[in-house]
Formats: C-alpha cells, structure tokens, sequence
C-alpha cells in the first residue's frame, strides 16, 4: 500500500517513519523546512499540496489539532481527491459526532474513515508500542491491519464509526481527573512538611499507584520538567469534547467538568504549551510551595 501522512507533528513524524521502516511507500505533507528536512532524510517523500497527496495514495493519515482541522483537511482536501476505494485512518482525538459525520461523506465517495487515536505519547510513537483504538468499518479495518502493527502493539477495534474516539476520551476524562488529585495530594502533602520524592515512593507501592503518578509527578513534576510531551492546551481541549459528549448523552461528569475548570486555570495562566504536569502550578504558587524532590525517583 502507498500511504500519506498529514500532520507529521511530535507524534505524527515518528509513527510516519514507522510506517516507512516496515516497508510501506511513504509521503508526507509538511509545510516546515526542519521538518520536511528530517523526514526526508529518513526516506520519506514530501508532497507539497494536501490534495496532491491524497490522490498519489491508497491510504490518508491524519494526526491533526482539532475538530475543525480535521474537518477542513479531511473534509475539503482528502476526501475530494482520494481514490474510491481508498482509506483515511484518523489519529486526531476529535468528537465521536465529528467522526461520524466523515465517515457518512467518505462513504458516499466509496471512501472508508476510520477513527483511530491512539496513547503512549511520543516515545510510545517512537518505539512502535502505541495503544490504537479503532472505529468504523470492520473490513477496512482488517485490510489496514499491517499498518496499525507498524505503529502500535496494542490495538483494538471497538466498533462503528467513532467508537475509537468515544474510548480515547474517556481515557482523557481519567488522565485529566487523576492528574488534579495528584496535584492537589502532592501540594497538600509538601505543604504539610511530606518529602514529596518519598511520598511518590509510597504511593508507588499503594493503592494510590497509577500511571500518571510516575508520569507526571517522577518524570515531570519532581525534576521540574515541564517540557511538553502533551500539552494542558491539548488536554483542556480533550476535556471539553468528552464533558460536551456527557452534557449531549445526558451523563453527569462532574469530575470531568472540575477537570476542565483546572486546566482552563492553567491555561489562563500562560501554561498551555507546557506538559499537563504544569497544572501543579497555579496550586503551588496559590500555597506557597514547591514540590520538588530532595532526591528525584529513577
């Protein structure tokens, strides 16, 4: 299969270069010179127009911001150039209503969309070991298969179109929850006088272990790293989409909704193109400390 990328950004360049490690034709659409520069290195082909692109290919990926990004790009760009018969794979986190409704207008150009973000984050894409979550037509998805392995090692097809985006974000819902407890426990205990590299170690080996503690508060928070590998502006965005998904289903989410209030808190506080582990921040300097460890975990 000759396939395309479009959004070849801190996740979509590496999971491009996968595709094109496991043998795939590869091309790409960038507008940066660094970029398009480093790809090409890599053996990838740079195409200059999207609808270019979309029409040398059998298969589109798209990694992109947002709902309306991927709407413009795939709606007016791909979808109007794309062979009959050919896919688009949709790794943007966007609204499952989003997703339906391309699918509705791939399907008319005999076209099949398949909604499939993805988590692990960059070295996740770099290593290949991304989790998938894959909505829309089961045989498109079974055809593509030999490209989700090339990028993922967990993959999964939950159902029909935007089935992959409603797990994702209740996925962010659980991220952005858990990641104000943590904030609000590591404050409250580094207030109180607790050695916050011996708290992580004791919620390590408890029941307040979890994925987020030794990403955010080892990796980030302790060293004070708050370099972005996804940013508070990503998640506040992610945050809006699945408490807009619970208002439309009539399901009460107020975790998510407080969640949504604390990262547009950071936001507002110019941290949205920082790591969400910055979220600490506002609570810190509201409490006078800061959480650092003595002795930063491995």
């Amino acid at each position: 299969m000759r396939v395309g990328f479009i959004g070849v950004g801190t996740m979509g360049a590496p999971m491009a270069r996968r595709l094109k490690a496991a043998g795939f034709d590869t091309r790409f659409y960038a507008r940066r010179p660094d970029v398009i520069d480093a790809l090409q290195a890599a053996g990838l082909v740079h195409v200059d127009r999207i609808e270019t692109l979309a029409s040398e290919v059998d298969v589109v990926f798209l990694c992109l911001p947002d709902d309306t990004v991927v709407e413009e790009v795939c709606g007016g760009r791909v979808l109007p150039f794309l062979r009959s018969g050919g896919v688009v794979i949709d790794h943007s986190t966007v609204s499952p209503y989003t997703s339906r409704s391309l699918e509705a207008r791939a399907k008319e150009r005999g076209i099949a969309y398949l909604d499939a973000p993805v988590s692990g984050g960059p070295m996740g894409a770099e290593a290949g070991t991304l989790a998938i979550m894959v909505g829309g037509d089961r045989e498109a998805f079974e055809r593509c298969r030999p490209l989700f392995e090339a990028t993922g090692r967990h993959i999964f097809y939950l159902g029909s179109s935007g089935a992959g985006n409603i797990a994702k974000l209740v996925n962010q819902l659980i991220i952005g929850v858990t990641q104000g407890a943590l904030v609000e426990g590591f404050v409250l205990g580094a207030r109180m006088g607790l050695d916050p590299a011996e708290l992580y170690r004791v919620l390590s080996v408890s029941t307040g272990d979890s994925a987020m503690l030794h990403r955010s508060i080892a990796q980030a928070v302790l060293r004070r790293d708050f370099s972005p590998r996804f940013t508070v502006d990503l998640l506040h965005k992610d945050l809006r989409l699945v408490n807009d998904l619970g208002r439309r289903e009539r399901v009460r989410l107020l975790a998510g909704s407080l969640a949504e209030q604390l990262y547009r808190e950071a936001a507002a506080a110019g941290l949205g193109s920082e790591d969400i582990a910055a979220l600490i921040k506002p609570l810190e300097q509201l409490s006078g400390v800061v959480v650092q460890g003595n002795e930063v975990p491995r």
